[in-house]
């Protein structure tokens, strides 16, 4: 070629599409659908990685199992590569429960009904970042983005810095941000919002040696043992949560063997104590008796420790015109309840639709309002999902009748808002997360009435010492969670134990209970000095 004809030629193979920066989870899975609805898309992933690095353990839910599997068409791989899961499970402590079968416990007693997973996040992206590449999406990797300028409707340019340090400028209609919590194009026009009003922090890390919950060490040899019996579904392959005063500790089995452990705290309520974030997270281990039991052999992996000062965050706008943001480059809230996978397969899928329309020609002024309703939409449903679930959450986590209470209820609306009509209707119900819909305030109302109740009363419970009185022995029996009846099933189980709480919160303004002696399910134990120089666990008063 003359140099005239290479520089054409270079200038038409950087015209794309769609760019998406970020190949993980989010933007591989956009690139897909894109690919797949419209196989003539020009669509380029930048992805700044060599290999995915190990992320936190996490499991799928009910909607984004839905989404991996009959949307993204990936059972096979999620049967071979990664574990199934078993639900979720909580377990409470107290002074008489001072190991696991002790404990008071609350999780399904049957296999689970609906498919889900406990995901090797590394593997997952790894799977379909090169299920983009084989379906026709250009990827660059490792590649990162280092200057970008957003056009409307005109076309964006995007300039990446290639491996060995040459940059090249890109071209692009639309530019999708998968760039998770580092939410590029939300950060650029200063439109993240920390939620200041539920400052949780996190730290994680996997262990290897962890006890089995379904093993010898934890419920014997003996098959006729009332604790082995009381649940067939696999314990080791639930989500486990044990929680506290303003804490909960999650254990999730992968499938290399290790276990994931994190822990997530309201800072409001408990502060770990330690120099490092690992030394915070032993500490909090081996406060808590369960915990302690599991790794009472195990070893962290090295290097693997991680750690976030403040989790919560809200973006100001979701689309507009040849831009959008997927997945937690969106926002992100708790990882309480798995919710991250459910909030990326909605953002994926309405978006995708959005963008599909935008080049199929639609005009810029219906686009726009398409935009506008979208944003206040999506807005409205992080917000109220916000205030209705996880808004003082911390407060009720270490209580078995509070937190069974809101276990039950939570999920069973989950199932009927979200999962009954995705499932038994059509996926198009994707574009419809909860509190999407114009009235939502009346879903809004009493789920938040609920909620505040059960925060009263467990702040009651702890004013009174009083707090995890039944965290010991108790066992509620329900077989899972179904697409036919188990969610009514739950739901008025809730109900009456919610009945139940206030009726026994009421009395104790008539009769004032006996507060509980010993170790309660509050804060660990801190580290005070001793005349010798040393220091000893102290119980917080």
């Amino acid at each position: 070629m003359v140099p005239d004809e290479a520089a054409r030629g270079a200038s038409a193979a950087s015209d794309f599409d769609v760019v998406v920066i970020g190949g993980a989870i989010a933007g591989a899975s956009t690139a897909i659908l894109l690919r797949r609805r419209n196989p003539a898309l020009r669509v380029l992933v930048v992805e700044r990685s060599e290999e995915f690095d190990w992320k936190v353990g996490e499991s799928t839910v009910e909607i984004s199992s839905y989404f991996l599997i009959r949307v993204l068409k990936l059972y096979d791989h999620l049967s071979r590569e990664q574990l199934p899961k078993q639900g979720f499970r909580y377990w409470f402590h107290n002074e008489r429960a001072t190991r696991v079968r002790d404990a008071s416990e609350v999780g399904p007693t049957q296999l689970a009904r609906t498919p889900s997973f406990q995901l090797d996040r590394a593997v997952l992206d790894g799977h379909l970042l090169r299920t983009a590449e084989e379906e026709g999406a250009e990827v660059w990797r490792p590649a990162k983005v280092v200057d970008l300028s957003l056009g409307g409707g005109d076309g964006s340019s995007v300039t990446v810095e290639k491996p060995d340090g040459t940059k090249a400028v890109v071209r692009s209609r639309w530019i999708v941000d998968a760039t998770g919590r580092q939410a590029l194009l939300a950060r650029r026009r200063g439109g993240v919002t920390p939620v200041e009003s539920h400052p949780t922090s996190a730290i994680w890390v996997r262990y290897r040696g962890a006890k089995d919950l379904d093993g010898t060490a934890v419920v014997g040899t003996d098959p006729a043992d009332a604790f082995a019996r009381g649940v067939i579904a696999a314990r080791r392959l639930a989500t486990n949560h044990f929680t506290g005063w303003g804490y909960w500790i999650w254990f999730i089995p992968l499938r290399g063997g290790e276990t994931s452990v994190g822990l997530v705290w309201d800072k409001r309520l408990v502060q770990p104590e330690g120099a490092t974030p690992l030394e915070k997270l032993k500490r909090f281990l081996d406060a808590n008796p369960l915990t302690r039991e599991l790794v009472e052999h195990a070893e962290p992996v090295d290097g693997d420790c991680r750690y976030y000062g403040h989790l919560p965050y809200f973006v100001d706008q979701f689309i507009g015109p040849g831009w959008t943001c997927v997945g937690d480059a969106g926002g992100f809230l708790d990882p309480f309840y798995s919710p991250g996978l459910d909030q990326m397969s909605f953002s994926v899928h309405t978006r995708v639709d959005l963008i599909l329309e935008a080049l199929a020609g639609t005009p810029a002024a219906e686009m726009e309002r398409r935009y506008e309703d979208h944003n206040r939409r999506y807005d409205r449903f992080f917000r109220y999902f916000y205030e209705s679930i996880y808004r003082d959450k911390y407060y009720i986590m270490g209580d078995y009748d509070t937190m069974t209470i809101a276990f039950l209820m939570d999920t069973a609306l989950y199932y009927l808002v979200a999962v009954h009509p995705v499932y038994n209707e059509s996926a198009a119900r994707l574009g419809m997360p909860p509190f999407y819909g114009d009235g939502a305030e009346l879903g809004l109302w009493p789920m938040r009435f609920y909620a505040r109740r059960l925060v009263a009363i467990a702040k009651r419970k702890k004013a009174l010492g009083i707090y995890g009185n039944h965290n010991a022995g108790r066992r509620p029996r329900f077989v899972g969670f179904t697409l036919r009846t188990g969610a009514h099933v739950m739901l008025w189980h809730g109900l009456l134990r919610w009945a139940k709480a206030e009726l026994a919160n009421a009395l104790t303004y008539v009769v004032r209970p006996t507060p509980l002696e010993g170790p309660r399910p509050d804060l660990p134990p801190r580290a005070v000095a001793t005349p010798d120089g040393g220091a000893e666990a102290a119980a917080h008063g």
